[in-house]
């Protein structure tokens, strides 16, 4: 993974986001690129009326915010060995971010607020970043503070598209943890046939030894079977495909993408 993009924006999840970003990309001796989206439309909602001095006033204040948030991160890059640039932007952020890693190796977002809600208006950036991107995404929890790449990983395997595309993008990553462990998350009711023992053996291919985690499928909610069965092993990282089923029907009826979005306490990386 040579090249990392991180969302920079000021909320409650930057710290931990951006932590993470540069300790991968440290590891990696990567590029960092770091996006800040100023949303345009927001301040647009804010002036109904054309009132343009208070609209005008009100991205000023945006504006000057921003950029002491830029230079406090550019200090600590300046800090670094790493090579980085930084990328301004206006517009919807998930948007912007999903446009920005049509080139990068992996996207770097915070978890959604755990205010979110069943709904059927504008999901939180990492849901959207998720159907958008041409890269793996890295989910961070707001309570994280770093990534050890030596830690064991745990991956989620129901034989879907999606757990696939998450394992290929996830290979840097594994060759380098710890240990692995491929936990057999496939309902009965799945689509699938793909067995966890071929992800198994496409790993072998790239030198990375996986162990096979079966979990019962009728002991509770999957979601939370994984993440225990991932906290078991002391997992720095859980690997997985992300909307098998569509977005819509996860948020109406809820799923294992939703679930882990809301529930897991360690980073994401997701595919979809």
């Amino acid at each position: 993974m040579k090249s990392i993009l991180v969302q920079i924006n000021r909320d409650s999840g930057l710290e931990a986001r951006f932590q993470a970003a540069l300790d991968i990309t440290r590891n990696f001796e990567g590029h960092l690129s770091c996006l800040q989206v100023t949303q345009v439309e927001a301040f647009a909602a804010l002036d109904p009326y054309g009132v343009g001095h208070m609209l005008s006033e009100t991205i000023s204040i945006v504006r000057d915010a921003e950029q002491a948030e830029r230079n406090v991160i550019e200090t600590r890059l300046a800090k670094e060995t790493i090579s980085w640039d930084w990328i301004n932007e206006s517009g919807d952020p998930a948007r912007m971010v999903a446009d920005h890693s049509w080139l990068n190796d992996l996207v770097v977002v915070s978890t959604p607020p755990q205010e979110w809600l069943p709904r059927l208006d504008a999901p939180p950036t990492a849901a959207e970043v998720l159907v958008r991107s041409r890269a793996p995404v890295l989910v961070v929890p707001e309570e994280n503070r770093g990534i050890d790449c030596s830690a064991p990983i745990a991956i989620a395997w129901n034989g879907s598209p999606e757990s696939c595309a998450a394992i290929k993008g996830a290979i840097p990553l594994l060759k380098q943890a710890g240990s692995i462990h491929l936990i057999n998350a496939a309902q009965p009711e799945n689509d699938y046939d793909l067995p966890p023992t071929q992800a198994a053996t496409y790993l072998s291919r790239h030198g990375i030894t996986a162990e096979l985690v079966e979990i019962d499928p009728g002991a509770g909610p999957i979601t939370d079977n994984v993440l225990e069965a991932a906290s078991a092993r002391k997992a720095g990282m859980l690997v997985m495909g992300a909307y098998g089923h569509s977005r819509l029907r996860e948020n109406i009826l809820g799923g294992v993408t939703r679930g882990m979005l809301q529930k897991a306490k360690l980073p994401l990386l997701l595919a979809h």
